[in-house]
């Protein structure tokens, strides 16, 4: 750690810390359920699940430990988790063979919202969402990439490791009522849930504003609680220090202050070059600084890390509507 990083750290407090290396262990604290560690009747229970989806398909591409995620998925009931695994076998039926092209998709980096960049303190892959920088009139478009992005970590992940899942970072500082799509999150819950089930290992809500208790309390019940358990709401003066309890500082973009260097500009103008003469998408003026902390600062953090309580709904209703 540099001075300033072992400075910050010691701002964190030990319950922050120990709630923060939770999170990070979350995905594999069970005892049970992972190649390896079966228990006698869950090693029963994948033969008959692996004996029930070659019946279906022969040549079907699941391994081992991908049934494992399905039965998982589904606490080992059996059953539910071939009903699970038929519906991603017509998901993955109707896929392209390649994904689009990186080209066809900038406009998700070039407006600054989408980065699949670095790794976490356990070695996942991440993918960092700046969701203040989402546009519903382009939440198709943004769903894709994101859906590649799972896609492209999935590929990426080593057979013979034991990491199986990525981390997930939705940065909602200046989130705002022009940001809420309820269509692209019901698009990427769906995904990760039933076609990459077991796959996140834990998710970060950072900044979440009283404004986003509306959407959370609609988000919430379309998650399985196996999934509630791997998030984690962050904020405080101190957020940065604190996500520095998942990432090193050489992980993280600038704007969450990382020393990386990395933004989701530069990320695809490495990759296919700067963008083509007038293709941004101007940022809209908008009041109490919408799109403000961009580039650090504009914004008031929130002052503490819980999940919006329900008692913040009736408030952010009117907010919601007076905005």
């Amino acid at each position: 750690l540099t001075p300033e990083e072992t400075d910050g750290a010691k701002m964190v407090s030990d319950d922050f810390r120990a709630k923060a290396e939770k999170l990070l262990d979350r995905a594999t604290a069970d005892d049970h359920g992972f190649i390896g560690r079966l228990t006698p009747e869950e090693k029963l229970k994948l033969e008959e699940f692996r004996a029930m989806v070659t019946q279906v398909k022969a040549d079907h591409p699941y391994s081992d430990k991908d049934l494992c995620r399905f039965l998982r998925a589904r606490d080992f009931v059996v059953e539910k988790s071939l009903v699970m695994i038929k519906a991603n076998l017509e998901y993955l039926a109707k896929q392209p063979d390649e994904d689009p092209p990186l080209e066809t998709l900038r406009s998700a980096y070039d407006n600054g919202e989408c980065l699949p960049f670095g790794r976490d303190k356990r070695g996942r892959r991440a993918y960092f969402h700046f969701s203040r920088n989402h546009d519903p009139a382009n939440g198709d478009l943004v769903a894709t990439n994101v859906v590649s992005i799972m896609n492209m970590f999935t590929r990426e992940l080593d057979p013979a490791s034991d990491i199986e899942t990525f981390t997930v970072v939705f940065d909602l500082t200046g989130f705002s009522r022009s940001n809420r799509d309820m269509k692209f999150n019901k698009c990427i819950i769906d995904t990760l849930q039933n076609q990459h089930p077991e796959r996140m290992g834990c998710c970060i809500m950072l900044n979440a504003p009283t404004i986003f208790s509306i959407v959370w309390s609609v988000v919430k019940h379309w998650l399985a609680p196996r999934t509630r358990e791997k998030i984690m709401f962050v904020g405080g003066k101190d957020y940065q220090e604190k996500l520095r309890c998942f990432f090193d500082a050489d992980q993280l973009s600038p704007v969450l202050g990382g020393t990386s260097g990395m933004t989701p500009q530069k990320y695809i103008s490495e990759r296919c070059g700067p963008p083509p003469p007038g293709s941004l998408r101007p940022k809209t003026a908008t009041k109490k600084g919408w799109f403000g902390g961009l580039f650090g600062g504009g914004h008031e953090a929130p002052v503490d890390d819980h999940e919006p309580p329900p008692e913040e709904l009736e408030n952010a209703a009117k907010e919601f509507d007076q905005d």
